[in-house]
């Protein structure tokens, strides 16, 4: 049954035979009739690099919900660089085209209060490191909502093998990497062992 309300089979059937006769007019007035506005959209805010490198580096590189040890993703890649058939990385993270390290291992940016649900995108104490699997399962659920907490790093010592970044990029003859790449090398690479940035708590 067709619905009472329904204005565009209709209004696009007067426009398209408006149009094709010619009758710019009368098309544009049809149109008019359903015309859609698009809202304006709200810039998003997200955390410069520097307050994330500074994220990871006070979490010492480790999930705050499951504790695992993350690795920095640019490292990874430019393994992956060395040994494309051994360790394959896709661009676009296809999961048959790249190493499961990557998916798994890879240190990410997590709200702890969602974006949905209020929470501020940019203050560190909203801010944590987070591994790939945890970031997808919690999505926009609040902890309370999904049982969890957050957990301190167990292992002090674990910095991501971002120590490793530069000597291994000397090692293989320095070869070209991106803007971001080089950034995240320079920055671990300078990086004070203490952060001015302190943990959130529950």
């Amino acid at each position: 049954m067709r619905a009472p309300d329904d204005p565009y089979p209709e209004s696009l059937n007067r426009i398209i035979r408006c149009r094709i006769a010619g009758d710019e007019v009368s098309a544009l007035a049809a149109l008019t009739e359903i015309r859609f506005e698009v809202a304006a959209r709200k810039k998003e805010r997200w955390p410069s690099r520097t307050v994330i490198a500074k994220i990871y580096a006070r979490d010492h590189y480790q999930c705050r919900y499951c504790r695992e040890r993350l690795i920095l993703t640019p490292i990874m890649r430019l393994v992956s660089r060395l040994y494309p058939e051994q360790f394959p990385y896709h661009p676009n993270w296809k999961a048959d085209c790249t190493h499961p390290a990557f998916i798994t291992r890879s240190a990410t940016l997590d709200h702890v209060v969602p974006l949905a649900a209020g929470g501020d995108p940019v203050d560190p104490d909203n801010l944590v490191t987070a591994c790939w699997g945890c970031n997808r399962r919690k999505g926009d659920l609040r902890l309370e909502e999904i049982g969890w907490s957050l957990v301190e790093p167990s292992d002090q010592g674990w910095n991501g093998l971002t120590e490793l970044f530069y000597p291994l990029w000397q090692a293989v003859g320095r070869p070209a990497m991106s803007e971001d790449e080089t950034w995240w090398m320079r920055t671990t690479r300078t990086a004070p062992t203490a952060t001015p940035i302190s943990a959130p708590s529950e």
